[in-house]
């Protein structure tokens, strides 16, 4: 009889909840707005601090098994570990791509003149071309207007945008130097946190709910344990490949071009593209056929990737069809971006594992 009156009290109260945000709707946006806003580099700590998890859990399990008598100790130091491997794995994808993307820019730079001289050659042996074009003359410019012009927006425009973009590149150290110390802060006192967490349920929420949202995060947990676990695998997956067959094809810049397509792949279904893009840039300065065949084998490579390898590699993982992996990310792209495509496979994967049970339970 009690856990029924407090079901009822929480239904009613949510209910009331409910009815005030959608009766001030504009408000409550505006005012949910101001507080993302403000936890925003809570909100990410929070998801680094999930991710590092998965490495800092790996080194107690595995190389830290001999400081169980010193629990502080294990925790400071595989903290220590997981972000240095972090850190390890990005300064060696950034040390591998940024030196041939300087070199590729100092090519385009460099060939400039010959590109410019080859056009005017071009024009010069087709007169008929050159007639087409305006003649410099009738052009009306007057350049000292230009001149008194850019000179102006120098004095008004450029000293408010250089201090906005100063403002904007100390707001960004400044909330990735909170996300990180929060994210340690989680991180050494995840036990503490859930005993909180678990506390505040019992003394607030009635049992079945506590029982039933206990079960709900216990399956998005294993949902974005194992997505991010078949992201990563997949991305290593394709990345070997996209080397493999550069190699076979002879194509430069194999071995830096497949870290890159692996690392930009953890971005599902499309992330690759970003990197062929970058991949396409770098051949095209060697060999613009070259460029175009790395291409197609790009198209080719992803498609066998978004069909076979993506929907068999991540789905099994998380226990989700290959139509419903391609569905989520397809959704999810169209209404959040990126982040809808991140969020949507786990997210799809967690409800269909919850409406599984619920079936399975009721005998259907």
């Amino acid at each position: 009889m009690k856990e029924k009156k407090e079901l009822i009290q929480y239904t009613a109260l949510c209910a009331a909840a409910f009815f005030l945000f959608v009766h001030y709707w504009d408000l409550a946006l505006h005012g949910l707005g101001i507080l993302l806003k403000i936890v925003q580099p809570l909100l990410t700590g929070c998801a680094a601090a999930y991710i590092l998890n998965l490495i800092m859990s790996f080194y107690e399990r595995t190389l830290l098994m001999g400081l169980d008598k010193r629990p502080t100790a294990r925790r400071a130091v595989s903290i220590l570990l997981s972000l240095l491997t972090l850190l390890l794995i990005l300064g060696l994808i950034i040390t591998m791509i940024v030196p041939e993307l300087k070199s590729c820019a100092e090519i385009l730079v460099s060939s400039v003149p010959a590109v410019y001289d080859t056009v005017m050659q071009f024009l010069s042996d087709n007169p008929e071309l050159t007639a087409l074009l305006p003649d410099p003359a009738s052009l009306d410019v007057d350049l000292q207007k230009i001149v008194k012009e850019f000179i102006a927006w120098l004095g008004s425009g450029v000293g408010k945008s250089i201090f906005s973009y100063l403002t904007s590149f100390v707001s960004v150290i400044v909330n990735l130097f909170v996300t990180l110390v929060f994210a340690i802060y989680v991180l050494a006192g995840k036990e503490w946190l859930g005993r909180q967490i678990d506390r505040l349920m019992i003394a607030y929420c009635p049992s079945k709910v506590r029982a039933k949202g206990l079960y709900i995060l216990r399956t998005l947990n294993g949902s974005f344990h194992k997505f991010i676990v078949g992201q990563c695998t997949e991305a290593v997956i394709l990345g070997v490949l996209c080397m493999t067959g550069m190699c076979i094809l002879r194509l430069p810049y194999a071995v830096m071009i497949g870290v890159l397509i692996g690392a930009t792949a953890l971005i599902p279904i499309f992330g690759a593209y970003i990197g062929g893009a970058v991949g396409f840039i770098l051949i095209f300065t060697e060999s613009p056929f070259q460029a175009v065949l790395f291409l197609v084998f790009l198209v080719i490579l992803q498609q066998l990737e978004n069909q076979l390898i993506y929907p068999r590699v991540v789905g099994s993982s998380i226990g989700l069809p290959g139509i419903l992996v391609f569905t989520a990310v397809t959704i999810g792209a169209s209404l959040f971006g990126i982040a809808g495509v991140l969020l949507g496979i786990p997210l799809t994967a967690a409800g269909y594992q919850i409406l599984r049970n619920d079936l399975i339970k009721r005998g259907k």
